[in-house]
């Protein structure tokens, strides 16, 4: 016990520590090399599962060849849309924001129903837009969501 008091002053006089920092610095240490002896054993125990993820790369691969097809709107093995994909044509095609329905504003990135109806009620009362950009004006729609919203919507001419 002598030997290590002796070495912890000479490490504080190197270092420059205090007392109370070193035994700090010697507890942090401490605990990595536990931590590490841990992780070994653990390891060592139990090994990593691995996981085959093909299946999950090759849905991926699917569903993105049927967004890039906006007229394909059914699944090639059933014939129908799942229920945890569905496509809404209102992505690929352009709205007019003078003309729209509810449920076509819906259809719009980041428009959820309230949003919607705002947009509605906004176009009933200040009359038709005159360009995409007269959209922040209606509450809730900022400069992030306009952005969003700028490349498939249309005033019409």
């Amino acid at each position: 016990m002598n030997s290590f008091m002796n070495w912890l002053k000479k490490f504080n006089r190197q270092f420059g520590f205090t007392a109370t920092e070193s035994k700090v610095v010697l507890f942090l240490v401490a605990a990595f090399v536990a931590g590490l002896g841990i992780k070994m054993v653990r390891s060592s125990i139990q090994p990593v599962p691995s996981f085959d993820y093909s299946a999950s790369d090759s849905e991926f691969a699917a569903r993105s060849a049927r967004i890039e097809q906006p007229d394909s709107t059914t699944d090639d093995s059933s014939g129908a849309l799942s229920d945890s994909f569905q496509i809404t044509s209102s992505v690929h095609r352009v709205v007019n924001i003078n003309t729209a329905t509810k449920d076509e504003l819906v259809g719009l990135p980041g428009i959820g129903e309230a949003m919607a109806k705002r947009i509605v009620q906004y176009r009933e009362q200040h009359g038709p837009f005159k360009s995409v950009d007269d959209l922040s004006h209606v509450k809730g729609i900022g400069r992030k969501k306009l952005e969003k919203i700028i490349p498939v919507c249309t005033v019409g001419k």
